[in-house]
C-alpha cells in the first residue's frame, strides 16, 4: 500500500453558515442529554466573517474550493467533513447519527457526482457514520467507535475502501468524534490531546496499527480547546491561533520548524463543538 499521495489535495468544499445553527444545532441537545453545560450562543456575524476567512486559507493556499450554499432546515450543515469520507476518486457519502444531518447528505453527493468522483453511499439504515470520526493516514484508517459512528458504519467503510485496514477506536462523551481527540499533523505524525481520552485513544492506535506513528502532544480540556482538530495537506499545517492554544502553537513551531504553519479562527463555531476540520472536505 503506497502513501505516496497523502495530504496531497486540489479541491475543498465548504458550506455557508445558516441562521439555524445559533439556536438549533444539534450540539445543544447532545449536551442537554448527557447533562451537561449548554454552550453561549453563536454570534452570526462573526462566525460568518470566520467562515470566510477560513475559505479563503484555503484558496490562498492553492485549493480550488467550492462553497455549497446553507440550508435552513439543516443547522449544522456548515460541519461538512461529517458527510462523506474521500480518499482519491472515491467518496462514501455518510450516515450522521442525527436525522437531521442525513438531510445533509444528498446536496453535498451532487456536488462530489459533478467533479466527477466515485460516489458511493450507506444503504444500511442501522448504520451510522460521521466523517469526523475518521482518520485516514495514508496507510490506514482509524475510525471513531461513538455516539456518531457504529460499528455497522465501520464496515461499510472498509467495504468501500478494501485496499485499506479500518481500526475502530472507543471514545466515550463528552467527546463525540474522534478527531476531537487524536488528528494527523504529518505523515506519521498524530497530535493527539493530552486527555484521557487522547491517551486512550493513542494507546489503542498504538495497539492496532502494524505502522509507525509519532504523537505530537497537546493540551487537551473538555470543551475549551480543539488544538489537536489541525488540517495538514500540501506541505502546510493549518492549526489554531496564538490567542486559543499559546502552549499547542510553540509545540508546533517546534515540532515543525520548516513547515508551512497558518494560524486559523473558528471561534464562533467551537461554541457548537466544531473544530477547524469540521468546516472542510479535501481532495
Amino acid at each position: 500500500m503506497s502513501s505516496a499521495n497523502f495530504g496531497t489535495y486540489t479541491r475543498a468544499i465548504v458550506r455557508q453558515i445558516p441562521d439555524s445553527i445559533r439556536d438549533h444545532s444539534e450540539c445543544f441537545e447532545g449536551r442537554e442529554l448527557d447533562g451537561l453545560p449548554l454552550p453561549d450562543k453563536i454570534d452570526l456575524e462573526k462566525a460568518r466573517r470566520e467562515h470566510e476567512l477560513y475559505t479563503q486559507t484555503l484558496r490562498d493556499l492553492g485549493l480550488d474550493v467550492t462553497v455549497v450554499p446553507a440550508d435552513e432546515s439543516t443547522p449544522d450543515c456548515p460541519f461538512v467533513e461529517d458527510t462523506c469520507v474521500v480518499v482519491g476518486n472515491k467518496a462514501l457519502l455518510t450516515r450522521p447519527a442525527g436525522k437531521a444531518r442525513q438531510n445533509e447528505i444528498d446536496a453535498i453527493g451532487k456536488v462530489l457526482e459533478d467533479l466527477g468522483l466515485e460516489v458511493h453511499r450507506i444503504r444500511d439504515k442501522d448504520a451510522t457514520l460521521e466523517g469526523g470520526d475518521v482518520i485516514f493516514t495514508g496507510h490506514e484508517f482509524f475510525v471513531g467507535k461513538s455516539v456518531c459512528s457504529n460499528l455497522e458504519g465501520h464496515e461499510i467503510l472498509a467495504d468501500t475502501f478494501p485496499e485499506y485496514p479500518v481500526h475502530s477506536i472507543p471514545l466515550r462523551p463528552p467527546k463525540f468524534h474522534l478527531k476531537g481527540v487524536i488528528c494527523m499533523a504529518a505523515p506519521g505524525v498524530m497530535a493527539v490531546g493530552e486527555s484521557k481520552w487522547g491517551k486512550r485513544a493513542w494507546k489503542m492506535v498504538q495497539k492496532k496499527t502494524k505502522f509507525t506513528y509519532e504523537p505530537l502532544w497537546l493540551p487537551d480540556k473538555v470543551f475549551e480547546d480543539h488544538t489537536c482538530d489541525v488540517i495538514h495537506f500540501n506541505g502546510n499545517l493549518i492549526h489554531c491561533s496564538v490567542e486559543k492554544g499559546a502552549e499547542s502553537v510553540k509545540r508546533f513551531a517546534d515540532k515543525f520548524p520548516d513547515v508551512n504553519r497558518v494560524e486559523v479562527k473558528i471561534e464562533e463555531l467551537e461554541k457548537v463543538d466544531a473544530g477547524l476540520t469540521c468546516c472542510s472536505v479535501l481532495f
